[in-house]
């Protein structure tokens, strides 16, 4: 799901120091290893960078539109 595989050139990766809870981290090494551990907090900020771009989408259209009328949510609920 990454969106850096997309990219024909290989991105510089770049450093960050990051606190965490131990009890994460062990977590996530059980399920990963150590040499996964990047890869699991890249993907992670992906996601959650998806999903704040997401909000600011839904955010500039209830704020043009107005917010999403309870037929219309029945309508998009009998269609889903």
């Amino acid at each position: 799901m990454s969106s850096h595989a997309a990219h024909p050139v290989p991105e510089r990766a770049g450093k960050r120091s990051v606190s965490l809870a131990q009890s994460l981290i062990n977590e996530v090494e059980e399920r990963t290893g150590k040499n996964a551990f990047s890869s699991v907090v890249a993907e992670a900020l992906e996601q959650w960078l998806a999903t704040a771009k997401l909000r600011e989408v839904v955010t500039a259209d209830r704020k043009a539109f107005g917010p999403v009328s309870d037929e219309a949510r029945r309508q998009a609920e009998l269609e889903w």
